[in-house]
């Protein structure tokens, strides 16, 4: 089942962005890659691609390859997520991060931290201008409901992803700070719970964790690329 999240705005909580932000999202906030970093990367190997296949396929038979290996770089990396304190000093920020937050935060940011950047990227592969702040909100919003839905996500089915595409549409139009740290708090909920399901029974979580979250970032990837296609009419 499809899940939304009542975006009601409290009065109390219309302040500055920065202010009544959930945990998780400070935590992701503190460890996501920047946005010149993530489109620098894409053009990159998109230059590389383009000398490998540009004289075989047409462009958007190219940008729809090149999405398909972002998608598979970044579900890897979020498959192995589930130990934050063993990337520390590879993800910059991170144990910063632990050291704040805790471990069990760190591990959930960092899962979300692949999914967001994920979105960025190919945001950038359509053409978005991804170092604009003004959009910058909808890249978290992509990740966050894609997690609180991701069993839907993962069970797939046509229905299925129309749905969640008409929401996803829904929640970008209404794209605000307030929506963020709604959206934030109910994954928070999500994850934890998720969270729960990795320390029983002893030392089976971790691979499920890995599986679990590799499989459901490639699911998210491929219906945020057909979102962004279809945008451009590719």
């Amino acid at each position: 089942m499809i899940v939304s999240v009542n975006l009601k705005k409290n009065k109390r909580t219309m302040q500055k962005p920065e202010q009544h932000q959930p945990v998780l999202l400070k935590a992701i906030e503190l460890i996501l890659a920047k946005p010149s970093e993530i489109s620098k990367h894409v053009r990159i190997v998109k230059e590389r691609y383009q000398h490998r296949f540009g004289k075989r396929l047409n462009e958007a038979d190219l940008r729809n390859k090149l999405a398909d290996k972002i998608i598979a770089s970044y579900s890897t990396k979020a498959g192995l997520s589930g130990g934050a304190t063993g990337l520390i000093g590879i993800v910059p920020g991170l144990g910063t991060a632990v050291e704040i937050f805790g471990g069990a935060t760190a591990d959930m940011a960092l899962c979300l931290k692949y999914q967001v950047e994920m979105s960025m990227a190919l945001a950038s592969l359509y053409g978005h201008d991804i170092e604009s702040d003004s959009d910058r909100k909808q890249y978290f919003i992509m990740a966050g409901l894609s997690t609180i839905n991701m069993e839907a996500i993962k069970q797939g089915g046509e229905q299925a992803a129309k749905l969640f595409s008409r929401m996803l549409q829904h929640y970008l139009r209404e794209a605000t700070f307030d929506t963020v740290r709604i959206l934030f708090r109910k994954v928070t909920i999500t994850l934890s719970k998720k969270a729960l399901q990795k320390a029983i029974p002893f030392g089976v979580g971790a691979v499920i964790g890995f599986s679990s979250n590799k499989a459901l970032t490639w699911v998210v990837g491929q219906r945020i690329k057909t979102h962004f296609a279809s945008a451009s009419g590719s």
